[in-house]
Parts: C-alpha cells; structure tokens; sequence
C-alpha cells in the first residue's frame, strides 16, 4: 500500500518523546524523515529505558526503537559555523521542519522558523514545546509529569486520602502532543496544496494536556464544579463504571446509561437490583453507591474476569479484563489488528525487531513495510549527496567537525 504521504520530506531536529513520536506518525505514512542528532551523543533516548542487550549498546534503546523507525539519521553539530550551510541545503528540498526544543533555542542557534522560510518561503514550520512560544513560562524546560501536574490532571487520577494526586503511569502528555503535532503538519500541508503558502505551528504540551480533560474544564468554567480524585471511577457520574475484583483478576466496567446497568444486572444474573429502589434511578445509585458496590462486588467474585468480559461485552456492556502489556500482545484482537509490527533489525544488529505503529488503517490496510530505526549519523552520507555534497565536501565537513 501506498503511504498517504508518500514524497513528503521533513527535516526532523528532534528529540525523546513528542517530537520523535509526531515524526513517526509522518514516516509510518510514508514520508521521508530526516532525523537531525548531534555527533557522538545522538538523540537523548538512545540512553534513556535501557536494558542490558547489543540493542542498548548500539544506542537503540526501548524508547528510542518505539518512536524512531523508518527514518534516517544525520549528524550535524548545530553549533558549527559550517552547519548552516548543510542544513539550508537540507531544508530548501523540504515540506516540513520539526523541532521540540525550548521556545527561543533554537532560533537563537540560527535556525528558527524565520531563517527556515527565507530558505524555503512555503515550509511548514511545526515547534513543539512544553509552554508553548507565548506566555511568561515559554521557553521554560518541561517534562510530561510537570505538565500533568501543571495542567491539573494529577487532581484527577488517584484516590483521596490514599495515593493523592497521581500521575499517569506513561508520558500522556508527551505522546498526545506529538500526535497532535503530526495532525497539525499533515493540516498545514493539506492548507498548502491549497494555498501554496506554508504555516508555523505552534503546539504546546500544556494545551494539549488541557485539551484532554477539556469535559472537566469546561464543567468548571460553566457549573463551577471542580473534579476531585476519582480512583477508577467515571468521570461522567455513573456509579457502576469502575474496576470489580473477580474470582480470577480485575475487570473494568463502564455501564453509563440506565440501559446498560439493566444489561449488567441481567448478565450477572442479578435482575434483582433493577427493581431495587436503592439503585433506580440513577441519582439513587450514586446516593448509595458503596452498597451497590458490595452487592457487585459478591457476583464478581464467581467467575473470573476473561469470563466477565465475555459475558458484559456480548449483552452490550462495555468491559475489559485488566491486562499486563505481555497478556495484551497475545490478545486475539490485538493479533488481529495487525499494530505490533516486525521489522528488520537495526544495521549491525541480527534478527527482527518489533514495535507498535501507526494506531490506525487507509483502506483497511497498514503500511507493508516497517524499515529499521537508524543508528546514529548512519545516513548523513547518502542523505548530504542527495542534497548535492560531494564525498570531498562531505569529507572537508566532518574533518572540520561540522558533521560526524
């Protein structure tokens, strides 16, 4: 199958988490990623998540194997005089330019979005940063868990008077901004087949976090409600959507509407709580939610919690057994699916590797193919003469210590 952006070429100065993984939305589409990292050191994530293993010490961590494939990387020291001259000639032939370091430093390096139009007057131009390039906290460093504490997400997950406040357990925030950053491009390129003129986007971690808890935001702002920790509970106000103890693990429900605790009951052979004055209407079952729990929880307990999914999913309730990442893997429908992928191993390294790609199908197809990730610096000959440079210039360029 043909990628929906096939011919597509982004210059890729990005690093660890939501610039790599917006990149990698664009390369599992087909377009042609070249990923800019600074000599002997390379991307930050190929030292980050180790595990002992020849992948590890070939700079191809777990993280970096996740967010990196299909692309092709260069070295270039970006502080070297002579940079600028490889990098415009890396830019004019572009589409796009991606970069995630704080707002302002890379500008004050010589290559913001200014230089990058007057190179190429229609390149989209996406930064990413943690504050956004307005406002008196940007170009302040940030990390996901300080944005999913400054964005007031931590004040939703947890238990109060347990764990307080909890972050969530993966980069959220860093990975939905880089999702978000690869819908922004791939808008900015449909504008510019229609326009003929290029954007700068600015995608910020901090509104993108607020964006994901927008339904709470916006019951603050209208109804002066302000959430609380909510546990495994729903933030919709149903008092049966929550994680039951089974007979055999743990099984997540979310019965919403009245018709669907009708469902449960029935399929837990309880029709007797739909009649039950206690728990009908709903306002009732959030007013005695702890009984009802007690009253779940004992059916719970007689079957395990495969058996309840079963059950729960084929009478029309939403439910899931709670899964380790190795039992999710091996699910049937996981399987089927097709999204973890195989690809050829690293340059160096023997054997496959595998990965999660692009979370959706075209036509019902994924991509066919899934290249490697890079090692550091292994393209930058092929890519520098592609772009014109001689094996003399490119020689005269990494003794001068412009490139490695």
């Amino acid at each position: 199958m043909a990628g929906l952006l096939d011919g597509l070429r982004v210059v890729d100065f990005t690093q660890v988490i939501s610039g790599p993984y917006a990149s990698f939305m664009l390369a599992q589409q087909g377009a042609d990623i070249i990923k800019l990292e600074l000599p002997q050191a390379g991307d930050q994530s190929r030292s980050m998540m180790v595990s002992d293993g020849p992948y590890t010490d070939q700079g191809q961590s777990p993280m970096f194997l996740a967010f990196n494939a299909g692309k092709r990387s260069v070295a270039v020291n970006l502080k070297h005089p002579e940079a600028k001259g490889v990098l415009a000639a890396l830019v004019r032939e572009a589409d796009v330019v991606i970069e995630n370091f704080k707002a302002g430093a890379l500008a004050k390096l010589g290559f913001g979005y200014d230089w990058a139009k007057s190179v190429k007057p229609d390149i989209v131009y996406c930064s990413i940063s943690g504050f956004g390039q307005s406002g008196p906290r940007a170009g302040e460093a940030a990390y996901d868990p300080v944005i999913q504490a400054n964005s007031g997400m931590m004040t939703l997950t947890g238990y109060e008077g347990l764990t307080g406040p909890t972050k969530v357990g993966f980069w959220v925030c860093d990975m939905t901004t880089g999702m978000t950053a690869a819908f922004a491009v791939a808008a900015a390129i449909a504008a510019r087949r229609a326009t003929g003129e290029g954007q700068f986007l600015d995608v910020s971690m901090l509104d993108v976090a607020t964006s994901l808890i927008s339904p709470m935001v916006t019951n603050y702002l209208n109804f002066g409600v302000a959430p609380t920790l909510m546990g495994n509970g729903s933030p919709g106000s149903s008092s049966v959507s929550s994680v039951y103890e089974t007979a055999d693990g743990l099984v997540q429900v979310a019965a919403a509407t009245q018709a669907q605790f009708d469902a449960q009951a029935r399929a837990l052979g309880r029709e007797d709580l739909i009649g039950d004055p206690r728990f009908n209407p709903r306002q009732n079952r959030i007013a005695n939610a702890a009984v009802l729990r007690e009253e779940l929880l004992k059916t719970f307990a007689t079957a395990d919690a495969k058996t309840w999914e079963r059950r729960l999913g084929a009478a029309g309730v939403p439910a899931g057994a709670v899964q380790t990442i190795p039992q999710m893997t091996e699910d049937p429908q996981m399987i089927e699916r097709g999204l973890i992928r195989s690809g050829p191993a690293p340059t160096g390294l023997q054997g496959a590797f595998r990965t999660v790609g692009a979370p959706f199908k075209a036509n019902g197809e994924t991509p066919k193919d899934f290249a490697p990730t890079p090692n550091l610096g292994e393209h930058t000959d092929v890519v520098l003469q592609e772009h014109g440079f001689d094996a003399a210039r490119i020689k005269a360029l990494r003794d001068a210590g412009a490139i490695g």
